[in-house]
């Protein structure tokens, strides 16, 4: 009998370790915004016409990183790096973005931070904009493996889905045990809600086109407010609408925090559609700031991070969990028109460059605030270059987890530089634009490459962060073009830009950006 208390006792014991060891994991949430730049947010912008009180309160009580990128200055892309660890062109994805019906881009063999997490006894949700395409079910008489290689045309392949039928190659094929959001923003057919690997509508209805005007006064460029708030024709649930989105998400993800009762850690995967067009602020939140309703939304989406992080502290989770809040690129012109920085004397960028799909700084530099009481000083600021690639390799050192050599490829371990320590084994940064033309950072430089002699340009960030004064062509610094050229075509050629054994990118091992290489 004292043998069988003692063996009780013990296994009681080692039960005990194994949950004290499990609940030392930290939850980690993860919130993206769409199309925001830097100078969006209060406390990193004294110029800002938009105040962000909740976002202002993550700057002060943890860390900023005000030298961090997107791998791509557009949306689809970046997701696709932040899930894998992998650039994107490493994919069948050379250029461009997803759009409803574009079939799944990240493979089944393809790890990610959700199935990480998972081996590593997380919980995984996702709540928000997939963006990364499915394999949707046709309807019966329809070849699906054909219809899957047709370039995504919605008018060609929104009738002919069967919206009745699961789909694949989304969220819950990607490691998440659940999924609430859209295909796409909420901009874009088919406009419905989907909830783990099914339509939760069925979108019987048509939603019409709604865009720039014709007939407008000034000429159909200069229609600002319709191109704000653009929706594309097609397929929609007769009850959706896209001013609901973002507090739907927000609630979604409030929901899943507030029940949350499991002695497993979790990670929330919350990629915000906002404030992306259409720029659709509620009704509560019109005229909130000083920067029109793109200002009003970037407010509307700063209340929504409060109301999280609120969920969080009242179940008690705070102190243990990283909270993480970036965007997938810089700000948008259609969301926010050029003419509007000076007509409310607000830039998005703020002393950057650029905006979304460009190479410049604006198009892939982000806001970058991490929050995390037990382990990170309230009101640091890491300058280190990182990207937002590095969460998987950071997952991985987080859990201690054990990966194939073969995967996370492009991402680098960030735990070090959360616990205030200055080295960072990232020593080069590339990225891309719309087009699939890259650039390359290394150091204080950064050269952006383009078929077009006169359109390759060469900066110090060190000392021009505003790109101003383009150094290509310049005899003094040759050996630095040499030297990035020489860095980005072998980080291509190996498949790779962490150390490792040499991998092999998706596709064409060739393809028509990589002009040099040809």
């Amino acid at each position: 009998m004292k043998f069988k208390n003692f063996a009780l006792v013990a296994l009681l014991t080692a039960c005990s370790t194994a949950l004290t060891a499990q609940n030392s994991k930290p939850n980690i949430v993860y919130i993206l915004a769409d199309d925001m730049g830097v100078g969006d947010i209060s406390a990193l912008n004294p110029e800002s016409k938009i105040s962000t009180p909740e976002l202002d309160k993550l700057v002060q009580n943890g860390m900023t990183f005000t030298d961090a990128h997107t791998a791509s200055a557009v949306c689809t892309p970046t997701r696709y790096g932040i899930l894998t660890g992998r650039y994107p062109w490493r994919s069948e994805l050379k250029d461009g973005v997803a759009n409803g019906y574009s079939k799944r881009i990240i493979k089944e063999e393809t790890d990610t931070v959700g199935k990480l997490l998972q081996r590593a006894g997380y919980t995984t949700a996702m709540v928000g904009k997939w963006h990364l395409g499915f394999d949707w079910t046709f309807k019966a008489g329809n070849d699906s493996a054909k219809l899957l290689e047709l370039k995504p045309d919605s008018k060609k392949l929104e009738n002919l889905v069967d919206y009745t039928q699961a789909f694949k190659g989304g969220p819950i094929d990607c490691g998440f045990d659940s999924f609430y959001g859209m295909v796409a923003s909420p901009g874009m057919p088919p406009y419905t809600y989907l909830e783990d690997d099914k339509v939760t509508v069925l979108p019987t209805a048509q939603q019409e086109w709604f865009g720039p005007r014709n007939d407008f006064p000034a000429g159909k460029k200069l229609d600002y407010e319709r191109k704000q708030q653009m929706l594309r024709p097609g397929l929609k649930a007769p009850d959706f609408t896209s001013n609901k989105v973002m507090l739907t998400y927000t609630e979604k993800s409030i929901e899943f925090i507030d029940k949350y009762e499991s002695k497993k850690p979790f990670f929330l995967y919350i990629p915000y559609a906002s404030p992306h067009t259409p720029v659709f602020p509620r009704e509560e939140f019109l005229g909130k700031s000083k920067a029109g309703i793109y200002g009003d939304f970037v407010q509307e989406l700063d209340w929504s991070v409060g109301q999280i992080i609120q969920s969080l502290e009242a179940k008690g989770f705070l102190e243990n969990t990283i909270v993480i809040f970036t965007a997938d690129n810089g700000w948008a012109k259609g969301s926010f028109p050029l003419s509007f920085r000076e007509q409310f004397n607000h830039n998005p960028s703020r002393n950057y460059n650029g905006y979304k799909a460009s190479l410049l700084e604006g198009g892939h530099r982000v806001p970058f605030i991490v929050h995390w009481p037990k382990t990170i000083k309230t009101k640091s600021q890491c300058d280190t270059m990182i990207s937002t690639n590095d969460l998987y390799s950071t997952c991985v050192a987080i859990t201690g987890s054990k990966i194939a050599a073969n995967q996370g490829v492009d991402s680098y371990n960030m735990l070090g530089l959360l616990k205030g320590e200055k080295e960072h084994e990232r020593n080069n940064l590339v990225m891309a634009d719309y087009s699939g033309k890259m650039a390359i950072r290394k150091g204080d430089w950064k050269l952006i490459l383009n078929p077009n002699p006169k359109q390759r340009q060469l900066f110090n960030l060190a000392k021009d962060v505003s790109e101003t004064a383009n150094l290509y062509n310049n005899p003094e610094f040759k050996s630095v073009e040499t030297e990035l050229m020489t860095e980005i075509t072998t980080l291509i050629k190996k498949g790779r830009s962490t150390p490792g054994p040499t991998q092999t990118n998706d596709g064409e091992p060739i393809w028509k950006q990589l002009y040099w290489m040809k």
